[in-house]
């Protein structure tokens, strides 16, 4: 292995504080991996810790706080105890159900090499999909692929379960191939090495990956390198029922708030007047990236892409200045009611386990800005199931992304949890029926009872607070309910 053969190249990423876990959860669930630095071996525990219970180590821990020391050790057994290449594989492989978490952390660097080489599973698939149908059915049966348990044992499995979600791979004496698979084993190496990236850390750094998406392996290496890691089991999953709330129309009203800043940004970017008045574009139920590019075509401006990137990177100083000339959101009928109310359902309920996240075409920077100038209180929302604007063309884009990190997090088999988007758009109920969420539908926007009610959502009311009786129906225990 080598930085060389990866074809997404050195990367460097985006390095969090152990101290913010809420942005770590939201990486962890959304991209299946996540950065640390500024890290020690307590740090890490606790952080791991926070996911769920930590795997007692195989070999030998540096304490009782369950943390391995990866080093290079002639005395212990597998290659990871040794400066050799480590390729690509899944943690505990052979188990029935691989640790969920692998939390890393470099605790000194080598003289030369020991770069991380990673690669997302999500790539990998799709890539194989398109290209090799032939070497997708082979990876997804368990005739063409063993595993060595922790008996010894080769058991049948395949290298990835469709029913769980699950990618396992190793390429040891711990996996056994089939003729037809080893005989597709060189397309399956070219793809695994295309979605591959590498990372060179530096002492204090690490990552947590979610050990049935992403593989992990590293390069050779010269000197002294330690590495500190920890396996972490999740939680038995329980019953939970994610409330999805828009912002626009549903929470708060910020017409003019949102109509000054957008376009204010968009005249001085370009260079030439952009206003609600000459842009014929519709706004309501659209994302900010979506719309954005809309008006960006209305007005035959290019390169796009380029213009976006630097619209969500001015954008939020041009929010503030909207707000400092007096513009500002206000909080929709019943909404500081409901959401007081959820709160303490959500601190008192057992089971269903209750979220309250955000689905908003805004960007997330500008969620956070209208709700504070609103007086919520944005400590409500868990921004880890929560979805945003900025990274998405359409509605329905955003519910999946939604549903993605609830999947994550919650395991597919959850018959009794359920995800209710609530949203005041023709747009929001379509699209929360097509991604097979319910949907509460509230005349607080810009559409009447009337019209979404003809559209049926599973409730519509004038507004938000009459939606009580029907989320209470949910706070049950014997609630029968599809799956998110």
């Amino acid at each position: 292995m080598n930085i060389e053969s990866c074809g997404q190249g050195l990367q460097k990423p985006t390095f969090h504080q152990t101290s913010n876990i809420e942005a770590i959860k939201e990486d962890f669930y959304s991209k299946g991996i996540v950065f640390i630095e500024g890290c020690d071996e307590k740090d890490l525990a606790e952080l791991a810790a926070k996911f769920g219970s930590i795997v007692k180590p195989r070999n030998e821990s540096t304490s009782c706080s369950g943390i391995s020391n990866i080093r290079f050790a002639p005395s212990l057994v597998g290659k990871g105890y040794s400066s050799q290449e480590l390729h690509f594989h899944t943690d505990r492989s052979g188990w029935d159900n691989p640790p969920r978490v692998l939390a890393s952390l470099l605790k000194s660097k080598s003289t030369e090499g020991g770069a991380s080489i990673l690669a997302d599973s999500v790539g990998i698939l799709k890539d194989i999909q398109e290209e090799e149908d032939d070497l997708y059915k082979l990876i997804t049966n368990p005739k063409h692929s063993t595993f060595l348990n922790e008996e010894g044992v080769l058991v049948p499995r395949p290298i990835y379960d469709e029913t769980t979600g699950l990618f396992r791979f190793r390429f040891d004496d711990s996996i056994h191939l089939s003729a037809s698979l080893v005989a597709l084993f060189p397309r399956l190496f070219k793809i695994l090495y295309r979605n591959a990236f590498a990372v060179e850390l530096q002492q204090g750094q690490g990552y947590l990956l979610d050990n049935h998406r992403f593989l992990h392996g590293r390069t050779a290496f010269t000197g002294s390198r330690e590495l500190l890691r920890a396996l972490v089991n999740f939680p038995p999953p329980q019953p939970t029922i994610n409330l999805l709330f828009d912002i626009d129309g549903t929470l708060c009203r910020s017409e003019e708030l949102s109509v000054d800043a957008f376009y204010t940004c968009l005249t001085d970017l370009i260079g030439k007047p952009i206003t609600h008045a000459n842009t014929t574009v519709g706004l309501h139920g659209r994302t900010d990236l979506g719309l954005l590019y809309d008006i960006l075509d209305h007005h035959g401006v290019q390169p796009k892409s380029c213009i976006a990137k630097r619209f969500f990177q001015v954008h939020p100083s041009y929010m503030q200045k909207s707000l400092d000339k007096g513009l500002f959101a206000a909080t929709c009928r019943g909404v500081t009611e409901i959401l007081g109310w959820l709160t303490g359902k959500r601190e008192t309920l057992t089971t269903p386990i209750l979220r309250i996240g955000l689905m908003t075409g805004n960007s997330k920077t500008n969620a956070l800005s209208k709700l504070k100038s609103a007086g919520i209180n944005i400590a409500i929302f868990d921004l880890a199931v929560s979805s945003f604007g900025d990274v998405h063309n359409d509605r329905l884009s955003l519910i999946e992304d939604s549903m993605t990190k609830i999947r994550a997090r919650d395991g597919r088999d959850l018959p009794k949890s359920k995800t209710i988007v609530i949203g005041d758009t023709p747009l929001d109920v379509e699209c929360a029926k097509k991604a097979g969420c319910a949907v509460v539908a509230v005349a607080s926007g810009n559409y009447g009872l009337d019209d979404l009610a003809a559209l049926e959502p599973d409730s519509a009311v004038s507004y938000i607070g009459e939606a009580k009786d029907f989320l209470q129906s949910h706070f049950v225990p014997s609630i029968t309910a599809t799956g998110p």
